[in-house]
């Protein structure tokens, strides 16, 4: 066998090698595609954080050119004609009606004197009232001025208000001088705060619409101004953004309704004439919708890094088969010899010269383990067994005790010992001889296998002395010691025909103990049970007698 035993070390450690190159690759892979998933996720993350920031820069930078082509209309209204001489108010009047007319997010335009009564508005509205303590007079006096956005306070009784929420305005206001450059007035100006509205709404392509994506805009204090119903008003004191930054930010941060949202945050730095008044566009959408597409391409990189490993080790597995395909038969055979009962189970493969030798020579191995096992078996036989009743005998019983006490302990039962002995047995060999005690024996023997329960083990100590071992609930020994007791004593005093048309008779006494009520040593309780059952032959036998008990 060194030649086919050389062989197969050489195999099998080419198969190891091939198995072990396989797994490395198979792990390089897997790792390599987590490492790239990763990476490739917190790139487009990165992407989709910076896409959700970029939003709301482009918002607010149509709010900031928006706000420049008012101021530049303003400006050019204080170059005309009717805006350097106020002596004709009708053809002032006339002029502010035309233009808003053209802007429909003009709600109001006014002219006033020098003490801030309105001489000139669109529809005529607060006409001839003073507004000399509204910032609108009091800033613009001094040059161009733009207002925070804020409520009506004067008009939100006087323009039309279909929706029922508050009106509010964004204004600018600048002084209107004669040709001497005296100060002749102020022009006050309210935009409505729908154009900022309707500047948001031109933002929402069906894109982020998808997406889930929502605009606010918050004030230089971090005040909602401009978003859902539910949120205008609040202050967002968790939006860091610093007052001086200038480019977009993001990040994901948790709202007030509970969620976590991707955050992009945007703070107007005004355009052109516009100086800017603060404000910080905020674009933000639920984290599972906006990085919904992270995962998907999580799981694609993962789930191809995963069939290309699961191709390199079919491929591995395939190579390696067809070098240790006979091995592993003749393996699996020699795993299974225990079940082996001809030496035909051992493949004989004829595939090369060595592996033909090394099967012939493990058949030829079986061969003899297979006599040896018989033999082995035969004495294991003669070893444990009576050899006139076949019953067990006393070696097999204390390798029975040492597997049922373990197993009884784990299901918390006990182990009745019945050890008994025939009454008028000797008489029987003395009067019709060893022979036909003998074969009372063997019929005794198959009464008390009749009387067994599965699971039971009766065994032959030697001449007429037998012990029974019964597995019992704890608190159904004695009752069981009793029932099966009382099964022997009718069986066992039956008359046995014996040949020869002789009869013979005899009876049986009985002595029990269990296991672990009455002692923890297996040993111990045997003994009391045979003092048991001398108790019971010195009351008159043919009876049963349990230890402890008196009777």
């Amino acid at each position: 066998m060194p030649y086919q035993c050389s062989l197969l070390k050489r195999v099998s450690l080419r198969a190891r090698i091939i198995g072990l190159i396989t797994s490395l690759v198979m792990a390089i892979t897997l790792l390599l595609s987590w490492v790239a998933s990763k990476e490739a996720a917190i790139q487009l993350e990165e992407h989709i954080g910076h896409d959700t920031a970029d939003s709301a820069y482009q918002m607010v930078d149509k709010l900031n050119r928006s706000m420049d082509a008012r101021i530049k209309e303003v400006q050019l209204l204080l170059r005309t004609r009717e805006f350097t001489d106020l002596t004709d108010t009708a053809l002032a009047r006339a002029q502010l009606e035309h233009l808003q007319s053209n802007y429909d997010v003009v709600s109001w335009i006014g002219i006033t004197d020098t003490s801030g009564t309105v001489i000139a508005s669109t529809g005529g509205l607060l006409q001839g009232s003073s507004i000399a303590q509204r910032p609108v007079f009091m800033e613009g006096q001094n040059g161009l001025w733009i207002g925070d956005v804020h409520d009506a306070v004067m008009l939100s009784q006087l323009l039309p208000n279909p929706t029922g929420l508050p009106i509010q305005f964004v204004d600018i206001a600048a002084p209107l001088h004669d040709a001497q450059g005296e100060l002749t007035g102020v022009l006050g100006v309210h935009l409505s705060w729908e154009w900022a509205l309707q500047v948001k709404n031109s933002m929402f392509s069906p894109k982020l619409v998808e997406q889930q994506t929502e605009l606010l805009l918050l004030s230089s204090q971090g005040t909602v101004i401009l978003g859902p119903s539910e949120l205008l008003g609040q202050q967002l004191g968790f939006i860091a953004l610093s007052p001086d930054s200038t480019m977009p930010e993001w990040s994901i941060e948790k709202w007030p309704d509970g969620q976590r949202y991707v955050t992009g945050m945007a703070r107007s730095q005004g355009f052109g004439d516009f100086p800017g008044l603060g404000w910080v566009a905020i674009s933000r959408q639920p984290v599972a919708t906006a990085f919904a597409p992270v995962e998907r391409l999580y799981e694609i990189i993962l789930g191809t890094g995963l069939l290309v490993a699961l191709l390199f080790s079919i491929i591995g597995w395939v190579v390696a088969s067809r070098l240790v395909a006979p091995l592993t038969r003749l393996a699996r055979a020699a795993d299974d010899i225990q079940a082996v009962t001809n030496h035909s189970a051992i493949p004989l493969e004829t595939g090369s010269p060595e592996l033909k030798r090394l099967s012939t020579s493990m058949r030829d191995m079986v061969e003899r383990l297979i006599d040896q096992r018989q033999t082995i078996n035969r004495l294991e036989d003669l070893a444990n067994t009576d050899p006139l009743t076949g019953l067990p005998n006393r070696a097999f019983l204390t390798q029975y005790l040492q597997h049922t006490l373990p197993e009884a302990e784990r299901q918390q039962q006990s182990v009745v010992v019945l050890i008994f002995d025939l009454d008028g047995f000797k008489r029987v060999n003395d009067e019709l001889g060893h022979h036909a005690g003998d074969l009372l024996l063997i019929e005794i023997t198959q009464r008390l296998k009749s009387t067994l329960r599965s699971g039971d083990v009766v065994a032959r100590l030697g001449g007429d002395e037998f012990v029974m071992v019964l597995k019992s609930a704890s608190d159904n020994s004695a009752s069981l010691a009793r029932e099966v007791s009382q099964r022997l004593l009718q069986r066992i005093s039956q008359p046995v025909l014996l040949p020869g048309n002789q009869q013979a008779q005899v009876g049986c006494s009985l002595g029990a103990a269990w296991w672990p009520q009455h002692g923890h040593d297996i040993e111990q309780v045997m003994q009391l049970a045979d003092i048991a059952l001398y108790k019971a032959k010195s009351q008159g036998k043919h009876r049963l007698v349990i230890y402890g008990e008196s009777n």
